[in-house]
């Protein structure tokens, strides 16, 4: 009954869909879109059309006057889910009520309110499952930047913004309704334009995620920030011209029609008779699957990868000098390594327009970043005296470690590459001494980072357990506990991700240890 109501909006609404699609309703996985084509949908083709008449953000909803508009971060999600509430509370009397139906019913499982027992009552499973994702990448998806959890924030916002204004309204509300709209903004919301934000679209948040997804939607996001006029309009006299934030949807060729649309456009072809997915996040890993929409990729998730940088990973940069001086030293190691390291096994060079945050990580293949490279060898630099250490002329440690830079990743890549002739390493003569203190110096420390961080995590009791011990405790878990089950599988995949890095470094780390593996006596200076 909810899906034909919807279906019947959608029409009303001039919301439309491609011909060969159609909206499916399960009683487990909720509503999505599959092809009911005998042939494959062509790349190119918009498959649904949204007029931003019918998206429900804070500029549209019925209390738009008394909600504060924020145009992206933690905050926007916050106003939305105001906004998402206040409508659900409006019931029958809601312009989005047929829509509003065919939301999930009860707060979807994000890892972020696993803790919260006002968004799980009575579910021992939840609290369970947040025991166990202590000091892992979920938890950075869990605080701000300061390492403060974000249900504070939210529980704070529920005090001071949402019961206030919706008593006012004579609307009944209560934390665990909010939670429950949070949960939706979280896991179903999208960044339209530069007048919307982030909203909730309806049909769009129906295709599911997946990394090799078919479609993407396309928006205009320069629409004018004051009335969402997207030709011109009195307002483009204050010459004002936001900025749009990062990840803002694809740009869609201007139209000389008056109706601005949200459009879902295939990017790869549809294959007949199959689920029709889009992706929320090419990059995303299973981290942040779990915390912001409640599931993760069955598959081996390549972008998976454990950063640092952050309050409680092991590595915290202490001020905004220390920030400024590693983005220098880091931009120049940057164009003096990246040839250096092309093909490293250990180590990768990100690109250049990589965020900071994903400096200090290790990825996927379990290799670590040049960032936290530069993080270990000046780590060796600092834990002197060595060797011709002491004779450093330049006491800007900085220049140093630029100078010291490419001379450790040389002699890095001077042993894998005699591993990759499966010759006799020990035999290997590097004649740089010092770089080859430097780069055991630097081994030693990032295999003591991955270790420390992976006995730190999981549930106090459990921490540094084997992986033995772990995986028995995963077979055993009884069927009613899914949250501690994908819990325990993310935590078992990080572990595994650290313990590889880990090897790989103690293995160079032990290979140039004891005797030397310097030739012929080489100047000491950088």
């Amino acid at each position: 009954m909810a899906l034909r109501s919807f279906l019947g909006w959608l029409e009303k609404e001039n919301i439309t869909l491609h011909d060969g699609l159609e909206i499916v309703e399960n009683q487990d996985a909720g509503i999505f879109v599959r092809s009911i084509c005998d042939e494959f949908i062509p790349l190119a083709q918009t498959v649904a059309s949204i007029p931003k008449s019918s998206i429900l953000s804070v500029r549209t909803c019925a209390l738009a006057e008394h909600i504060s508009f924020v145009p992206y971060g933690h905050g926007a999600t916050l106003s939305l889910a105001l906004a998402l509430y206040s409508e659900m509370l409006r019931g029958s009397e809601s312009a989005w009520h047929p829509y509003l139906q065919s939301l999930p019913p009860t707060t979807v499982p994000i890892a972020r309110l696993w803790c919260d027992p006002h968004a799980f009552p009575d579910d021992a499973d939840a609290r369970e499952a947040a025991r166990w994702i202590h000091g892992t990448e979920i938890q950075r998806e869990l605080q701000d930047e300061d390492g403060s959890p974000l249900v504070d924030e939210i529980r704070a916002f529920y005090k001071s913004d949402v019961q206030p204004l919706l008593d006012s309204a004579g609307l009944s509300a209560s934390l665990h309704g909010f939670l429950h709209a949070y949960s939706l903004v979280c896991s179903r919301a999208f960044l339209v334009d530069a007048y919307h934000g982030l909203s909730m679209v309806p049909v769009a948040d129906a295709f599911n995620h997946t990394h090799e997804n078919h479609v993407q939607m396309a928006s205009d996001f320069h629409v004018c920030p004051v009335c969402g006029a997207l030709h011109e309009c009195p307002h483009d006299k204050d010459e004002f011209s936001p900025s749009p934030a990062l990840d803002t949807p694809l740009a869609r060729p201007q139209s000389s029609t008056d109706v601005d649309t949200v459009d879902m456009v295939t990017v790869r072809p549809v294959p007949p008779h199959s689920e029709v997915f889009n992706t929320y996040g090419a990059a995303l890993g299973n981290a942040s699957l779990l915390a912001r929409y409640g599931f993760a990729l069955d598959a081996a998730n390549d972008t998976d990868v454990v950063t640092f940088g952050w309050p409680g990973s092991g590595i915290l940069v202490d001020s905004d000098e220390d920030m400024v001086a590693f983005r220098m030293v880091h931009r120049e190691a940057l164009r003096a390594t990246r040839d250096v390291i092309r093909g490293s096994a250990l180590l990768f060079a990100p690109h250049e327009d990589e965020r900071e945050a994903r400096w200090l990580m290790v990825n996927g293949d379990g290799q670590v970043s040049l960032g936290l490279f530069i993080w270990a060898v000046w780590s060796a630099l600092m834990e002197g005296p060595q060797t011709g250490m002491e004779g450093l002329p330049d006491p800007d440690l900085n220049v140093a470690l630029l100078q010291l830079l490419p001379r450790a990743a040389k002699a890095l890549r001077q042993i894998e590459a005699a591993r990759e002739e499966e010759g006799d390493v020990h035999e290997l003569e590097i004649a740089d001494d010092l770089a080859c203190q430097l780069l055991e110096g630097a081994a030693e420390a990032l295999a003591s980072l991955c270790r420390t961080r992976a006995s730190g995590m999981g549930k106090k009791g459990y921490r540094g357990a084997g992986t033995v011990v772990l995986t028995k405790l995963l077979d055993n878990l009884p069927a009613e506990q899914p949250k501690t089950k994908l819990a325990l599988e993310y935590l078992l995949a990080e572990r595994a991700l650290l313990e590889a890095c880990a090897v790989g470094w103690e293995d160079i780390r032990d290979q140039l240890s004891g005797d030397s593996m310097g030739g012929d006596e080489s100047d000491m200076e950088p």
